[in-house]
Order: structure tokens, then sequence, then C-alpha cells
């Protein structure tokens, strides 16, 4: 009896829950719906800018000197041409002195260059006239061909002769090579060192020869030996009547001469430029003269902005959506609320650079210009700019959460005489409120915001919840 009992008992709880299944599977399913109708729609992204100058220029004083003046002060318009500041330049006026006293000096080398060179041909002569006198003894002892010992000791006075002459034309390259080796000029000093060594050899060969007839070593090739450095030497002396042994070193005076003069015509020059002037139109953004007592060429004295805009880093995979005189949103971050004002796209930059992220990631950016439509912006004012990709004028947007994939296809859930029904679409540009649909949807229809809820089913009925 208790066996049935339990068996009629378990049964009724079964009808019962079936019961309630039924009814509550026939009751609406509340969700949360969206009317999607067509309306304007933008697709933007957002990047930081800045008011700043469009471009900086560096003003550069052309001359040295004590500020005698400061004309200006940051944050003064200028123009092309005014007088920023005033310096003394009297400093050019004691250089252009010295300058002229090396040029006075130079032409004193040169004169006396030419009293050495005609000396030195004066020399020249004479050890020419000597040489030639010891090659006629010489050829004189050759013809007797007498080795005697009065034949011997005439050899002797011959090749001591020689070596005197050889000792004074080391000595005359000597001081050659000091002269070159004062000008600092290295082809100049390297064809000295080597005339020297040359001579030193020859030298040194005739006191080598000079101890061999000391010696008693007389021979037939003595003779020989002896005829052909004479004949060397007064070959070699031949050639340097020829030419001024000065030449080079004139050159070099010359061209000291030159750039000295060259360095008066500058200073002359920079000696009237004792004001400096702007070289560009613009605004003073910085004036590090008004704190400087001397100013030199190397340092700047202003920095010159020249039209203040907006300053903005485009990434490259966005710049493509960045056209001249396209409208931009200017959003500034004020005390009293956010502030959005219009400006318009001046500038593209054609290269891009490289801008580390909030992250210190590197990525690659194009520098865009944007000129405000209104005025009272501040230089170093941060601001976002939203610019604009794309715009609809009635487009179909809905909620991205209300998009789910079937088969390689999107759908949403579209609520059609309060039952729930999939329909398929071909969704385009993804803006940040949603996805555009550009098939499937032809406005006024009501769907379901989100698409994962799992007690959605195709046929079932549905509520708006709330």
């Amino acid at each position: 009896m208790k066996k049935k009992f339990k068996i009629i008992v378990g049964a009724a709880i079964l009808a019962a829950a079936a019961v309630c299944a039924a009814v509550y599977a026939s009751l609406p399913l509340e969700v949360e719906t969206v009317n999607i109708s067509a309306a304007p729609a933008s697709l933007t992204f957002m990047e930081q800018g800045v008011y700043a100058y469009r471009e900086t220029y560096a003003l550069y004083p052309l001359v040295s000197g004590e500020v005698l003046s400061v004309n200006a002060r940051e944050g003064d318009p200028v123009k092309a041409g005014d007088v920023i500041a005033v310096v003394n330049a009297d400093d050019y006026e004691y250089q252009i002195a010295q300058l002229e006293s090396s040029i006075a000096g130079y032409n004193g080398q040169i004169s006396n260059l030419w009293l050495q060179d005609q000396q030195r041909r004066d020399e020249l002569s004479a050890t020419m006239e000597s040489l030639r006198g010891q090659m006629a003894s010489l050829e004189a002892e050759m013809e007797q061909n007498d080795l005697g010992l009065d034949s011997v000791s005439q050899q002797i006075d011959i090749q001591s002769a020689i070596v005197r002459t050889n000792a004074a034309h080391v000595n005359n390259m000597r001081d050659d090579y000091y002269d070159a080796r004062d000008t600092d000029d290295e082809s100049l000093i390297a064809l000295a060192q080597q005339a020297l060594n040359s001579a030193r050899n020859v030298h040194a060969q005739s006191l080598l020869v000079l101890e061999q007839l000391r010696a008693g070593d007389v021979s037939q090739d003595i003779y020989e030996g002896q005829r052909q450095s004479l004949q060397a030497q007064i070959d070699s002396v031949a050639a340097q009547l020829q030419k001024s042994y000065s030449g080079g070193m004139q050159s070099y005076y010359a061209a000291q001469i030159t750039a000295a003069e060259s360095s008066i015509e500058q200073m002359e020059s920079k000696s009237g430029h004792a004001e400096i002037k702007a070289t560009a139109s613009g605004v003073i953004s910085s004036l590090p003269i008004k704190d400087q007592n001397v100013v030199s060429q190397q340092s700047p004295v202003a920095m010159i902005g020249d039209e203040a805009l907006v300053e903005a880093f485009v990434p490259v995979r966005e710049i493509d959506g960045v056209k001249a005189k396209d409208r931009v949103e200017l959003i500034l971050d004020r005390r009293a609320g956010r502030e959005t004002i219009s400006g318009t796209v001046s500038q593209i930059e054609r290269e891009a650079e490289i801008k580390l992220s909030a992250l210190g990631v590197e990525e690659r950016k194009v520098r865009v210009l944007i000129k405000p439509d209104a005025e009272g912006l501040h230089i170093g004012y941060e601001m976002d700019v939203r610019f604009t990709v794309a715009s609809w004028e009635a487009a179909l947007v809905v909620p991205k959460t209300a998009v789910f994939t079937r088969d390689g296809k999107d759908y949403i859930w579209a609520i059609e005489n309060g039952v729930i029904a999939s329909k398929p679409v071909s969704t385009g540009a993804e803006l940040q409120e949603g996805y555009v649909v550009e098939e499937g949807l032809a406005g006024g229809e009501e769907i379901i915001v989100d698409a994962s809820g799992e007690a959605i089913a195709e046929g079932k009925k549905a509520e708006r919840a709330g």
C-alpha cells in the first residue's frame, strides 16, 4: 500500500513540474531592446594635441661682444629686420689692426726672401766656378794617369775642396728645411727634408773618398768616382740656378696674405653689424640675451616662432583618413568643464616620426597642424583632437553586443509581433557606439541589445524588460 502511494505522489510531482515548465515556456522572455532608426553617425579617432609654433627659428648674432641694449621682450611680435638687441663690436677693429700688421710682416718676409734668393744665387755661382775648377784639375790629373805621391796629394786637395763644398750645401739645405718647417706646410716640409737628406748622403760619400785617399788607397777608380761626383754637383747647382729656391716659401706667405685679407673683409663687414636683427617675422618665444652681458656667435640670442597652430601626431594607420581642410574638434579640459573648439587641418607632413606611447612603445606618427577657429589659446595648451574619418547622414547603427555570428555570418535578434526572430545582417564600419549595418535592416526594427542571453531562442515570445 505504501509503495503504491509513493508512486502516485511521484507521478503527481512530475505532472506538476511539467505543467510549470509548460507555463514558464509560454511566458514572454524579458529582454533589453532598442529601436533602430536612421541617424547621423561618424567614424572618429582621438589624439592629443598641443598649441605651439609651426616652426621656431634660432637667431644667432653675426658678431660677438658686449650687450649694450635689448629692444624686445618674450611674446613680442617682430618683423624681419626689426632690431632685437645692440652689441658692442669694437673688438673687430682691434682684430683688423692685428691682421693688417700680419700682412705687413708677411710682405717683409717675402722681401727678405728675395734678398736671400739673390744671395743664394751669388753663392751658387761661386760654387759653380769652384766645381768647374776642381773638374779641370781632376781631368788634367786623369790625362797624366800618374798615381805618384804628388798626384795623391793633389787628389786629396781636390777631394777636400769637394767635401767643403758638400758641407756648405748641407748647411744651405738645412736652412731651407728650418724655413719650411716654420710654415707648417707638410708638402713643403717634405720636399725640404728630401733635399736635406740627399745633400747629407752626398757629403758622407765625399768624406768616405777623402778617407780612402788619405789612407793611400789610390786607384784609377778613385779618379772616375771623383769625376762623376763633381759632374753630379755641377748639374745640381746648374738646376738650382734655374729656379728660385724660395718659391715654396713665397707661395706660402702669399697664401697667408690672401687669408688675412679675406678675414679683414669679413671683419669689416661684421663691424658694421652691431645691431642684431630678426631674420624672420613671427613672435619671440624665448629671449636668452635678456640674461646675458656678452654674446657669442655660437649661441642663439632669441627664438622666433612663426605661426601658432595646434600640433598633433597621427598614427600612420589613420593618416590616410586625414586630409587638408578637414574639420576637427579641439576638446579642452577647463575648470568649468570640457570645452570644444572647431578647427581646420592646415598642413600634413610628408614623413612619419618615431614617437613613444604612454607605455613606452615606439609608434610611427605623422605631424598634423590644425588652425583653431577661436582665439584665446596660449602656447603650451594641451587638448584632445577628434578627427572624423567618415560620416553618414543617415546610418543604421546597432550595438556591438547585439551582433552574433552563426555559420560564418552575422545576425541580430529582432522582435517581430512579440516573437524573437534571427535576421542576417551585413555590417560595415566599427564605430565607438556600434556597427554600421549596410544590409539586413530597413530601419524601425526593435532588436535585442545583448545577443548572448542563453534563454534567447528562435520563435520565443519576448517583451521589453522594465
